[in-house]
């Protein structure tokens, strides 16, 4: 059961654990207005100690309901409500322990408090195992009667529906036992790819027209793309940084190709139809949104190809290179001091109405945002919702304009997740993937809006486009095109058609000229690049669920904007509100749906279109007025 498996839990919070936070509590008090307050989580770690005795000591209560949760309404309610009791309790020791790791991952201690917590996961996981099993026992029309007489024990009917509806594909306990016994060797490509690609990795060495030597690392490759203005240079190092999965493409592909039909064999005994069908299936999305997001992108692809074209005549170059997208148009920097961000973000967001900004107001009165980068601290950004605290933001400061944006971003994440949590019990108080950039991309839209409005400067509204640009090619084309490249060799495969490293590279240049165009100067090996996408190897039909998110925001954003009249305006910011106020309570389609995007059709993939065209139609006007094209 998705949410109600405590099994599952515990991966999830696993899996959404993307970076750290604050020192150990130091002798002085922390500075809340920049750092992280943990004892909003517990005062003290004897607290947190207690708490961890509880766990432990309810380890053996979850077989005390082993073969009862069919006895009656009262006994399942009860059992729901205990697990969702200690999941709670869970989740708070362990964002305990790993927030604090992320801003001080020096620190030994939270290495072995986090050992003792997985220990007792293992624990917890073979003590709730039976649990799916046994409901999967229970007629399902016997639970919504239950659901009829008891509101409390209605409120799971969602997650139970969700349960039920792909009971079809449990596979049976003998079965599951032995794919278990399996799955390590079945994970070994998982790992092979990432010895491969990560640890045994060699780049060459480039020597630059200035003599310099570097190392074609991808740390390196990305200043030089930035920062150097020899094309050449730019060129040499892009080439440089390919050459290890030239070498070993036949490697990759043989890696890769084990993993599909890995993949095809668990699907087919899942019984789905296809390998897309079975990752679809568990958030009750329909194929079409997929094959719309595929059409869309890859036939409206003329704005993408402008922009490059743009980008060719404004920096002057006879040829242009895929490692000349990231060089900048014109020369405009400024800084922003973390106080002058917050002024910016808050007035841009002004329009979100008087309850969202009030939340808004609270995250910055301190101990919500670990601001500044500091020794052994995560690197990046990200948001952490506490359910029943509030969301913790890892931030490192360094005072570019990106920043700017990724605070948007991430407080769009921090709102989306108190405003559920305000909202919805913890079994609903999260978001399925397809909608939980929403939030995140609507601020930042907001944000680029109001930034653009307010500037007088022609070179830094070129900058705003640019970035802005950069982010619809990101998030929308070049996740459109990866997808595209799943589909085609996952529907090879389960039609039995052969792959090697020259049909993935085939597949892979065609849907490249498809989406970038023929104008782009193509190296041979750049089609044997594709294993770089670490998506293709660790999951199964990811890189999607960006665009198909981008795409909702940006629908939403649309119709918040561009409404006829301020009344149709505050009505679809209300929706959109609601939306952010529902969670996981019903499935992501239907949840976009009652907020204005029907994702079955093309309409919210072509919101993106217009928004490209809008953007790279600006950025050619500001081009011209600088004199640049």
């Amino acid at each position: 059961m998705r949410k109600l498996s405590l099994l599952l839990l515990i991966l999830t919070s696993f899996l959404s654990m993307k970076a750290q936070n604050d020192k150990q509590q130091k002798a002085e008090t922390p500075d809340y207005r920049y750092n992280w307050d943990f004892t909003d989580i517990y005062p003290n770690w004897d607290a947190w100690s207690k708490d961890f005795e509880v766990i432990k000591q309810d380890i053996p209560k979850y077989l005390e309901y082993k073969g009862k949760l069919g006895e009656s309404p009262e006994k399942m309610l009860e059992y729901f409500e205990f697990t969702e009791k200690s999941n709670t309790m869970i989740n708070r020791l362990y964002v305990y322990v790993m927030l604090q790791k992320d801003v001080d991952g020096k620190n030994p201690m939270y290495s072995n408090k986090e050992q003792e917590l997985q220990n007792v996961f293992i624990q917890l996981g073979m003590n709730s195992g039976w649990v799916s099993p046994e409901l999967a026992t229970i007629p399902s029309e016997k639970v919504y009667k239950w659901m009829e007489t008891n509101p409390k024990l209605a409120i799971y009917k969602h997650d139970m529906e969700s349960f039920y509806r792909l009971q079809a594909h449990i596979l049976p306990e003998a079965t599951q036992n032995i794919v278990t016994q399996f799955s390590s060797a079945l994970d070994a490509s998982s790992r092979i790819y990432s010895s491969l690609s990560i640890a045994d990795i060699e780049y060459p060495t480039v020597k630059l027209s200035t003599g310099e030597e570097l190392v074609a690392s991808p740390a390196m490759v990305s200043k030089v793309y930035t920062s150097n203005q020899n094309q050449d240079d730019r060129k040499k190092m892009g080439e440089a940084s390919r050459l290890p999965y030239l070498k070993t493409k036949n490697t990759y592909s043989d890696i890769y190709l084990g993993m599909l039909q890995g993949r095809w064999a668990s699907t087919k005994l899942q019984g789905y139809k296809s390998c897309l069908d079975g990752v679809l299936e568990s958030n009750n999305i329909s194929k079409e949104v997929y094959t719309n997001l595929l059409q869309v992108a890859k036939e409206n692809s003329q704005p993408l190809q402008k922009y490059y074209e743009l980008r060719k005549k404004a920096l002057k170059l006879d040829k242009y290179y895929m490692s000349d997208n990231w060089v900048e148009l014109v020369d405009f920097s400024k800084n922003y001091k973390w106080e002058e961000a917050v002024s910016i973000v808050k007035e841009a967001l002004k329009p979100m109405g008087t309850d969202y900004n009030n939340l808004l107001l609270t995250s910055f009165q301190g101990g919500w945002i670990d601001v500044f980068e500091k020794p052994g601290k995560q690197t990046g950004a990200y948001n952490m919702t506490v359910f029943g605290i509030h969301p913790y933001i890892l931030m490192n400061w360094d005072e570019t304009r990106d920043n700017v944006f990724t605070l948007a971003h991430e407080l769009g994440h921090a709102m989306h997740g108190l405003l559920a949590n305000n909202n919805q019990p913890m079994v609903y108080s999260g978001s399925a993937t397809v909608v939980a950039e929403v939030a995140s991309t609507f601020n930042e839209n907001m944000l680029l809006d109001y930034m653009l409005d307010k500037s007088t400067d022609p070179k830094e509204k070129v900058t705003l486009l640019v970035q802005a640009i950069d982010n619809i090619v990101g998030t929308f084309y070049r996740q459109a095109q990866f997808a595209e490249f799943e589909y085609k060799v996952h529907e090879m495969i389960e039609q039995d058609q052969p792959l090697n490293a020259e049909t993935f590279a085939q597949i892979y240049n065609e849907s490249d000229i498809q989406y970038n165009g023929t104008m782009i100067e193509r190296s041979e090996d750049g089609k044997y690049s594709w294993p770089r996408i670490s998506h293709f190897y660790n999951y199964s039909f990811y890189v999607y669920n960006y665009a198909v998110s981008f795409s909702a925001s940006s629908s939403l954003y649309e119709q918040v904007g561009k409404a006829k009249d301020k009344k149709s305006a505050q009505v679809a910011l209300d929706k959109y509100l609601t939306l952010l106020k529902s969670g996981s309570n019903d499935y992501p389609v239907i949840l976009l749906q009652k907020a204005g995007v029907d994702l079955t059709t093309k309409e919210p993939f072509l919101a993106v279109i217009r928004q490209m065209e809008k953007l790279v139609n600006q950025l050619e006007k500001e081009l011209k007025t600088l004199g640049k094209i």
